[in-house]
């Protein structure tokens, strides 16, 4: 399990693992299927009317034989959210990124840099139709339920072999969302719930009191 171990599993979902380089000579120039885009622009203009948005869900981590279980939250209004996943946390309230490790209690906090090789903050998967340049997408499977859809890096050598979510068709939301890494790991973020909901100024805010004796670790210019 070390190599679940040694990472943030939600920050890696989030910030790190759906990151391509665009610039690669090697791309793939198919076209996205329309019918998927349209299924994912109707998610787009659901999820925009909100003020904010608060999804729990499990995430399974899947890497050989071994496998982990997590859960969380994360809370998202514009560009500020907040992801706890199994106690350990990320904020960031556009300015600032506290990131906390439960184990070790201690927080690292840096200057948040917008777009710098982390393009994916936590809403930003229900706009993932915007990012035609880095993916193709395809509807891949289709019952009473929902639909299939999956998604592969137009970078040959990207070290995501491929994304795959699912919509439910009646209430027209995304139920989970599957990564199939190159080294054979596999990540599944599965919603337990989305809400709207309007948090307040505080909830992007790291409160040291909440976390008595922890080590600051303050990496900002």
């Amino acid at each position: 399990m070390k190599w679940i171990k040694n990472v943030l599993s939600i920050s890696f979902l989030f910030l790190m693992v759906v990151t391509v380089n665009a610039q690669t000579k090697q791309a793939f120039k198919e076209k996205s299927d329309p019918e998927a885009t349209k299924i994912l622009k109707n998610l787009k203009k659901i999820y925009g009317k909100y003020e904010g948005i608060e999804i729990e869900y499990n995430l399974e981590l899947e890497y050989g034989d071994d496998k982990e279980v997590q859960s969380g939250k994360i809370l998202q209004a514009g560009d500020k959210y907040r992801i706890n996943n199994n106690g350990n946390i990320i904020i960031n309230d556009g300015e600032t990124v506290w990131m906390y490790i439960k184990k070790q209690n201690e927080v690292q906090i840096n200057d948040y840099i917008a777009d710098e090789g982390t393009p994916f903050t936590p809403a930003k998967i229900f706009n993932i139709d915007e990012n035609d340049e880095e993916f193709v997408y395809v509807i891949t499977g289709e019952d009473n339920k929902g639909y299939k859809i999956e998604f592969k890096p137009r970078d040959r050598d990207s070290e995501i072999m491929k994304i795959r979510i699912r919509v439910d068709k009646a209430q027209s939301k995304i139920n989970s969302v599957k990564v199939f890494s190159d080294d054979g790991s596999r990540m599944t973020f599965l919603v337990k719930s989305i809400k709207n909901t309007k948090p307040v100024s505080k909830t992007f805010q790291f409160n040291k009191d909440k976390h008595p004796g922890v080590k600051v670790i303050d990496l900002r210019d």
